[in-house]
């Protein structure tokens, strides 16, 4: 608890970010992920050969974008700093660890950004009453990326602007924050196609609520996307009781494209 606290009172945030809950998020996933280091290893290496074989298929050289860097537990950023020619790390929130690791490389560059362009509209709006905004995903500087990888982020989006019309707007009707999601995962998907050339994304598709081997709860990820087949998948036991619950398990399960530059379904 004083190692979380520590990161909790020191780590650079934006004060939007704060309030909003990210900083404690990501504090939360270095905690959980040292406590299930070993149950997670399984997903960790699955994510960072896939991350390989997605970056083999872009040119080497241009410039790449990780979305939702987050702490690169999962990110094999050495890798990706030796084929491209400049990485770019965006997230709400850079722990001190990601900090380090990206000093490392002089090619790698912090971008601390909301990838959604709407948390900034949405907290206006909560305060006033306004009708909840569309997402506007901001342009990035310089070319276009040759590479953009969106990192476990696509299921998480909506989360925690959704907590935040629960605390702040708890009447808005069921249909309206619904809609509200499901417009910041497309959004997301469409913005990271016309933000690079190949589109790799994996993120949960399903969360498994397991209880002796048995499926007891199952609930799609997606927000309603249409997804083609992954090209890749596997399960990711993310909180083995007792970690969220004394008897049940919690296990994702992970799908992961190597280029999803299509128009968005619907």
């Amino acid at each position: 608890m004083l190692r979380e606290a520590f990161e909790y009172l020191t780590t650079p945030c934006p004060p939007l970010a704060r309030r909003y809950g990210y900083l404690a998020e990501a504090v939360a996933l270095g905690a959980r992920h040292r406590r299930q280091r070993q149950a997670w290893a399984p997903h960790v290496d699955a994510c960072r050969r896939f991350v390989q074989e997605a970056a083999e298929r872009a040119p080497r050289g241009g410039r790449a974008l990780v979305a939702g860097s987050g702490l690169l537990i999962e990110v094999p950023l050495p890798l990706l700093a030796e084929r491209f020619g400049e990485v770019v790390l965006v997230d709400m929130v850079h722990t001190h660890t990601a900090r380090l690791q990206a000093r490392r490389h002089p090619n790698v560059r912090l971008l601390t950004l909301d990838v959604t362009g709407a948390l900034a509209p949405l907290d206006a709006a909560l305060s006033d009453g306004s009708p909840l905004p569309l997402p506007s995903p901001p342009d990035l500087p310089g070319e276009r990326f040759a590479f953009a990888l969106s990192c476990n982020l696509l299921s998480q989006i909506p989360l925690l602007p959704l907590d935040a019309i629960d605390r702040k707007a708890p009447n808005t009707p069921e249909a309206e924050r619904d809609r509200f999601a499901r417009t910041l995962a497309q959004t997301h998907r469409s913005w990271l196609s016309r933000v690079a050339e190949q589109a790799t994304l994996f993120t949960d598709t399903e969360s498994l609520w397991m209880e002796s081997g048995a499926i007891q709860e199952r609930e799609t990820s997606l927000w309603g996307l249409d997804l083609p087949s992954p090209d890749r998948a596997w399960d990711w036991d993310i909180a083995p009781a007792p970690e969220e619950d004394r008897r049940r398990s919690l296990r994702h399960r992970v799908g992961a494209w190597f280029n999803l530059a299509a128009p968005v379904g619907t």
